[in-house]
């Protein structure tokens, strides 16, 4: 119980980057249109809305998405780092509990850029980024068991890894860095914007991808997150978020234990179903990332629809076959199935909610999938105290099957009418 508090951190520090993401990205967005390519610090610190340009001959403020990007996704990978420190050095709980806070706050930023700058690209890999999380999952415990088998104190895991966390940020800053075509492109929009409307209309430059294929600089209302939070599929697609990774983290995190207590399995091996579970979560969201350019949305839609059908049938089976064996190969066929649901929860979220809300609801999706990752867990192990491990199948065969009856609420062709509705507000 004390330890499931960690989760209750993240669970934090997601919802607090969630309120402030939208804040913090357009403070770093606001550079002056004279600032040259080479400027990466904002014109402007602050927390208010962005001025009108002032008269000729004075400094033009504008939103410069690509440096914005850049520097959100620098500095919070910069942050993300600071928690292998935290829990390399920590010394008691507080400080762990802590380190979840910052490492969350950090994802929110991460997560929420990447999302919504994937979903403007052509081949939307989300899959693939996801299916790489899923093989860090899958390798990560596995080289910390075995270096503390060998008698290295479990802190050196996290002060290693601060090698990886600098070879990310290298990565970052060298494939996020703003290109001179972006410069040029904002630059572009922004001197348009400046000219009387019946001269060039900014609309039109603004959502045509012919005239400014890198340039999305509009003025955005201070008010997105009330926006979105105020459109029912951004509750549904929360919703959503909230019970998958409630459900992933709750079969990874009691599956070994139910095999041990229930199918009495072999100590020596129960502990690799869990590697199991991500590996078939690893192939399956790589698998997607290359599907999903090849296939439509109403064909998506219908293949996790079987996805989320198969792997109730599985968590049927682990209930009321007891075999230790197959069960095994039930909680790996589960990974297999679950891997494409969360990455195409956020691509299907991309496609029916307006653009200019993507990154704050890619924010708000993450904080709910961490809410779930935290309370489910939570409450199947208060559940287990009383009930025994065994109440495990009951939840994720409740869980699995409300996602069955919430995705097939979700629509099976795209929407229309994004680009007007992006286009009235």
């Amino acid at each position: 119980m004390t330890s499931s508090l960690l989760f209750a951190g993240s669970t934090t520090g997601f919802a607090i980057g969630t309120l402030l993401v939208e804040r913090i990205v357009k403070c770093l967005a606001r550079f002056d249109i004279s600032s040259g390519p080479k400027a990466y610090i904002p014109t402007f610190l602050s927390f208010s809305s962005l001025p009108s340009p002032g008269p000729k001959n004075t400094p033009v403020v504008v939103y410069s998405n690509s440096k914005s990007r850049f520097i959100a996704l620098f500095l919070s990978s910069v942050l993300h780092a600071c928690f292998f420190v935290i829990m390399g050095t920590a010394r008691n709980f507080p400080t762990l509990f802590i380190a979840y806070v910052v490492a969350a706050f950090a994802r929110a930023f991460l997560t929420a850029s990447l999302n919504a700058y994937v979903s403007l690209t052509p081949k939307k890999t989300t899959g693939i980024i996801f299916g790489c999380w899923s093989v860090g999952s899958f390798a990560s415990p596995l080289v910390c068991q075995t270096i503390i088998a060998k008698g290295v104190p479990w802190q050196n895991f996290y002060l290693g890894s601060l090698v990886l966390s600098a070879i990310n940020t290298s990565f970052i800053a060298y494939s996020f860095r703003p290109t001179h075509n972006e410069y040029l492109a904002e630059r572009k929009a922004a001197l348009e914007s400046q000219k009387p409307a019946s001269a060039t209309p900014v609309n039109q430059c603004q959502l045509s991808s012919a005239t400014c294929p890198a340039a999305t600089v509009p003025v955005q209302s201070g008010h997105t997150l009330k926006r979105a939070l105020c459109m029912p599929y951004q509750w549904a697609f929360s919703f959503m978020s909230w019970m998958y990774n409630g459900s992933e983290t709750t079969m990874q995190g009691f599956i070994v234990t139910y095999l041990s207590v229930t199918r009495n399995a072999n100590p020596n091996t129960v502990g690799y179903v869990s590697s199991g579970f991500w590996g078939g979560m690893a192939i399956s969201r790589l698998t997607w990332g290359y599907i999903t350019p090849i296939t439509t949305y109403t064909q998506r839609k219908y293949i996790i629809h079987g996805c989320i059908a198969l792997a109730l049938c599985m968590h049927l089976l682990i209930w009321f076959i007891h075999s230790d064996i197959a069960n095994s190969l039930s909680a790996a066929v589960v990974g297999l199935c679950y891997g494409p649901i969360f990455p195409s929860t956020l691509d299907l979220a991309n496609g029916v909610l307006p653009e200019d809300v993507h990154m704050v609801s890619m924010a708000i999706i993450s904080s709910f999938a961490s809410f779930g990752s935290s309370l489910f867990p939570f409450i199947t192990g208060l559940l287990s105290n009383i009930f025994g491990v065994q109440v495990l199948t009951y939840v994720t065969v409740a869980q699995t099957a409300t996602m069955f009856l919430v995705w097939f609420l979700f629509p099976s062709s795209p929407p229309h009418t994004r680009a007007s509705t992006t286009s009235k507000a």
